[in-house]
């Protein structure tokens, strides 16, 4: 896959660069047993189900639409209270700055809402990186559809200039939708998506745009 046409990246932050699946998984278990539920025994199992609409993956796991408010609720609040614990994955940080340094512009789309989001941004100390940060304002929906669409909007970029790189079929279907391109990361959430150009790790992307190799570095 070419990337040299691309002006923009658009990045999820949840499994894309944050690294958060398995401590989403410890917390969703937390609920599962909550509501009588065998857990997820492993992260495999955790991102086969894992889907979005998020109401989807509630189901998957058996917890249905008339209990989805209650623990989504009690999901969020025990998530909150780890904030801090996950790590970027590795290769987030430099390449970020190897694609600034070619000049590609950079926002972060995330489907958290926005005082969740900078709690879970600051230990990280990234968002001076970014030319905007845009969040959601509705944690049961969980989609940040529009909000990459205003942005795209207002912005002075055709859709085909922009990258969209995350690691979910919301993510996907926001590319496509937009008439954008898109990356899969396989590891993140969710690992399933059907002939989806694809990267196990995130230091594979510059190289997609052109940067050499042997530039590249393994940092978080």
């Amino acid at each position: 896959m070419d990337l040299a046409h691309i002006r923009a990246v658009c990045w999820d932050w949840n499994g894309t660069l944050l690294d958060d699946a398995e401590i989403c998984r410890q917390v969703m278990n937390a609920v599962l047993i909550d509501h009588g539920h065998e857990p997820l025994v492993d992260l495999e199992a955790y991102r086969s189900v894992f889907r979005f609409p998020i109401r989807d993956f509630y189901r998957s796991v058996g917890i249905d639409d008339d209990r989805f408010i209650a623990a989504a609720t009690t999901y969020l609040d025990r998530l909150a209270s780890r904030v801090g614990e996950a790590r970027l994955h590795v290769g987030a940080r430099d390449t970020i700055a190897a694609l600034n340094e070619l000049g590609v512009r950079q926002i972060l789309a995330s489907a958290t809402v926005s005082n969740a989001l900078e709690r879970q941004m600051a230990p990280h100390d990234l968002t001076l990186l970014f030319e905007t940060v845009l969040a959601i304002d509705d944690p049961y929906r969980a989609s940040k559809h529009e909000v990459i669409r205003g942005w795209l909007t207002a912005s002075d970029l055709d859709p085909q200039d922009v990258l969209l790189v995350g690691d979910t079929n919301h993510d996907r279907e926001i590319a496509d939708d937009l008439g954008a391109s898109f990356i899969h990361f396989r590891a993140g959430h969710q690992v399933h998506l059907d002939d989806a150009e694809s990267i196990s790790a995130l230091d594979e992307l510059p190289v997609l745009f052109g940067l050499p190799r042997e530039k590249r570095r393994m940092s978080a």
